[in-house]
């Protein structure tokens, strides 16, 4: 596998070596020399786009802001679109033991606006640094409409009118397991590319197609259920296929192989390095 051939996403930055969709796990993907950032966004009660996997304070990885632990049974009540960009900010992540990634890095951090979060990444590099493409992960669900997030025509436009905040730099994708929210960004005009995301057993790029009402930009299942047929598929669509999320380069090299040339990963060294 040439590196020059593959496009790197760096999932929630850099998940396998610091904390999950912190700025410490984006600054350190964007010194390793990522393709793109891959990370999660919600709302605020204040319609501010949050850097953030959960749409509440997830206990696993969440402190109190005086320090204390979050039960799982208050963790959802601590629902971020309940709460406005300040107060989720008093809240921090990143100095808990994580037992899926034993060997990350403890950084306190803190759920942060998403332009908040590429403004102090912008500080930290020269002007002509080539920023990577930020690929926005949009997290909704049909069954949490109206308790963790707007349905899918507020929250399109809500998307599309903050991401314009977002310094020119930054190449943007916006993506969702949620097609509701692709078709409606689409219906909307949305220029910027849409990916649809899956994890359905059946992998059926016609499918998504059907659903959406139109042909997305890219496509992005989990990588074990990526074959030949799944790649050959999106060819003929002219759809670019990415896999999710990758932490082996035995398979990553049988994926590239395949045809495969985007991967996400939580650990991008692998193939950069």
């Amino acid at each position: 596998m040439n590196r020059q051939e593959v496009f790197v996403q760096g999932h929630r930055g850099y998940r396998g070596a610091y904390p999950e969709n912190s700025h410490e796990a984006f600054y350190h993907a964007m010194k390793l020399g990522v393709d793109a950032i891959e990370l999660d966004v919600v709302l605020s009660k204040d319609q501010k786009i949050i850097v953030s996997h959960e749409p509440y304070m997830c206990s696993e990885l969440c402190l109190k802001p005086n320090g204390d632990s979050i039960s799982k049974e208050e963790s959802k009540q601590l629902n971020l679109y309940k709460m406005t960009a300040q107060e989720i900010t008093e809240y921090s992540f990143g100095t808990l033991d994580y037992l899926k990634f034993p060997n990350q890095k403890k950084v306190k951090s803190h759920k942060l606006e998403l332009k908040k979060m590429t403004q102090l990444l912008e500080a930290k590099f020269p002007e002509d640094f080539s920023f990577p493409q930020l690929t926005v992960e949009v997290k909704s669900h049909p069954n949490t409409d109206g308790e963790f997030h707007p349905a899918p025509k507020e929250y399109a436009k809500i998307l599309q009118k903050e991401l314009q905040l977002i310094d020119e730099r930054w190449p943007i994708a916006i993506q969702s397991f949620d097609l509701r929210i692709l078709l409606e960004l689409d219906k909307q005009g949305c220029e910027l590319p849409l990916i649809a995301l899956s994890e359905s057993k059946e992998v059926d790029i016609d499918y998504v197609c059907e659903k959406l009402e139109f042909i997305p930009d890219g496509f992005s299942p989990y990588y074990e259920l990526i074959n030949e047929d799944v790649v050959e598929d999106c060819q003929s669509l002219g759809v670019e296929l990415s896999a999710w999320t990758v932490n082996d380069r035995a398979e990553m090299e049988r994926l590239f192989q395949l045809g495969v040339r985007s991967f996400i990963t939580d650990f991008p060294d692998l193939i950069i390095r």
